[in-house]
């Protein structure tokens, strides 16, 4: 019988792929993918996920190989790579989760300023409205003029026949009655 050919170690195949001979890390991945697979599985417990990072293990593993020091443990080299590899994506997901979610956070108390604002303006309308209803027609005509209709003081006293100064004191008054009329209002 012929002597069997005994097949290259880790080392030998590592050896090969510096020299320039890629094809060689075909075995050596085959040799030890499913000792990576089980440590990347507990890790994850994703069949697709872990496919995914051995696969970026392996690569990983090729790009540094020149960093490996022979006569280590060839198996137990990869399985590091790939236990920082899992431990880095699973840290990136995680503070993506925790930026989401203060993000969420951030935008839920925002709308709800916004809500309790516009239910706040809603509210300072209505008492106004309701404050407004309680006025003489005149003040109510020179109210609407001034403020709605933007006429000047000029305008809005020859509209209601008084003095210039007697409707700049009747809108003064009107603006401090309804200010006070509108707080009322609010806090009942």
């Amino acid at each position: 019988m012929p002597p069997r050919d005994r097949e290259p170690s880790t080392d030998d195949l590592v050896r090969r792929v510096l020299a320039g001979e890629t094809q060689a890390y075909v075995q050596i991945v085959e040799r030890h993918e499913r000792e990576v697979w089980k440590v990347v599985a507990l890790m994850l417990r994703d069949r697709e996920a872990t496919a995914s990072f051995v696969q970026q293990c392996f690569v990983k593993a090729y790009e540094r190989l020149g960093q490996y020091e022979l006569g280590r443990d060839f198996s137990q080299w990869c399985k590091a790579i790939a236990r920082n590899l899992v431990r880095n994506e699973l840290r990136r997901t995680l503070r993506e989760n925790e930026q989401i979610a203060e993000y969420r956070d951030y935008l839920l108390v925002a709308h709800a300023d916004d809500d309790r604002a516009e239910e706040e303006e809603r509210r300072m309308q209505r008492a106004l409205a309701a404050c407004r209803e309680s006025l003489p027609e005149v003040s109510l005509r020179a109210l609407t003029l001034r403020y709605e209709e933007a006429l000047s003081l000029d305008e809005v006293a020859a509209a209601i026949g008084r003095t210039m100064v007697a409707t700049r004191q009747l809108l003064f008054r009107l603006r401090l009655m309804l200010r006070d009329c509108v707080e009322k209002q609010v806090a009942e």
